[in-house]
């Protein structure tokens, strides 16, 4: 179903990387949601308010809040869809997160006002249904599948472009097929029992639900807002990508930066030998910093770091000081080694990064790596630079 509406409506759908096509599926989501919590508001008002069901009006009110929440997407996928100007250099993708942050705090509200609705309804009852109620039976049912096939087709369209907004309104579908069970089972019990209490207890535990889903949801966008770790496949798919020239002998230092799904920035330390052209090595900096954006759509910036290469004495005092950081911990790592030797003892240059999970030993590693390199050769000292881990890179370097 959902492959069918991409062919209908969104031309090229399979180039998801393309701009305007991504800004398409998240409208075709957002027309979708819009046209059937119409079809829905109108519904459940009408049975609502016809039999005094308290839990279908305040469904109906859910639902309004949907279709707002489309129209909130749309406007979303239209402002980040814009180019670069003078104001936003890295493009406006990241309003996309914001609509994604106020489905949240919409959500919240809803899951707020339900459970005080249901208060109210535990303080005064409604009165037992005298005859079936066929008519709420029908649009509770048809209101399910309905929020079922949104679901369907939120979740699905935003995996394909990674969609935050999307997920936020596909996962606000499924608190929807939930909370409108709970009416349905309340709606039932009520009429066969004449407990007309359940509809609130139902409506306190749904609320309760939607108020948890809220915080998830907030919680995911404010983790992509301030600053949230790049996706480890493609950190992995990065790296591999650079180390595949056999001149690139080490990577280091990467930092990435997310101003959206599709606007990722890279900066990365590369170690080439230090004896080569310069011009031969700068050349393939710029090739790999080429194939990073045309593979991966990563804007990148490669610095590049000579070392130098075949040295007895270097790769001595280097293989001491890895032996000894790798049985202090195999999350630490260095990089950017040199020596500088004197006539009576030889002082190893390098940065070592300590991730933050470790930094409250810092002092405690270091000490303990000053001593086992001491004891491994008394000569050797070590001149050490603290580096930060702002992105892990899971293979060692070559």
């Amino acid at each position: 179903m959902v492959n069918l509406l991409l062919k209908l409506f969104v031309p090229n759908y399979k180039n998801v990387d393309d701009v305007k096509v991504r800004n398409n599926y998240g409208i075709l989501g957002s027309v979708v949601g819009v046209i059937s919590n119409v079809i829905l508001v109108v519904s459940k008002l009408i049975v609502g308010l016809l039999f005094f069901n308290l839990s279908i009006i305040a469904d109906a009110l859910n639902n309004l809040s949907d279709f707002l929440n489309c129209l909130l997407n749309i406007f979303g996928f239209k402002i980040s869809s814009k180019p670069a100007d003078e104001d936003h250099p890295y493009g406006h993708e990241r309003m996309e997160y914001i609509i994604s942050l106020i489905v949240s705090i919409v959500i919240l509200f809803l899951g707020f006002n339900i459970i005080y609705q249901a208060v109210l309804n535990l303080i005064n009852p409604i009165e037992a249904y005298e005859s079936f109620p066929l008519a709420s039976l029908i649009v509770l049912i048809v209101s399910i599948f309905i929020k079922i096939f949104q679901s369907i087709v939120y979740y699905s369209l935003g995996k394909k472009i990674n969609s935050i907004s999307l997920k936020a309104l596909g996962a606000d579908s499924r608190n929807d097929v939930i909370s409108t069970s709970g009416v349905l089972i309340g709606l039932l019990i009520s009429y066969y029992t004449g407990f007309t209490r359940i509809d609130g207890i139902i409506s306190i535990l749904v609320g309760l639900f939607i108020i948890y889903s809220g915080i998830e949801i907030l919680k995911d966008t404010s983790n992509l807002l301030l600053g949230e770790k790049p996706d480890a496949d493609l950190v992995k798919k990065f790296v591999e990508l650079i180390k595949s020239d056999n001149r690139v002998l080490g990577v280091h230092d990467l930092e990435m930066h997310m101003y959206g799904p599709k606007m990722i920035f890279a900066s990365v330390h590369v170690e080439v030998d230090g004896s080569k052209d310069i011009f031969e090595s700068h050349d393939m900096i710029d090739n790999l910093e080429k194939l990073a954006y045309s593979k991966l759509n990563v804007k990148t910036v490669i610095h590049m770091d000579p070392i130098k290469v075949n040295d007895p004495l270097t790769q001595k005092c280097k293989d001491i000081i890895s032996s000894v950081v790798a049985n202090i911990s195999k999350d630490l790592s260095i990089h950017d080694f040199r020596i500088v030797s004197g006539p009576s003892h030889i002082n190893a240059v390098f940065d070592i990064v300590i991730p933050n999970k470790l930094k409250d030993k810092e002092k405690e590693i270091i000490n303990q790596l000053k001593q086992e390199v001491k004891k491994k050769d008394p000569n050797l000292y070590l001149v050490m630079t603290i580096d930060e881990e702002y992105t892990m890179i899971m293979e060692d370097n070559k």
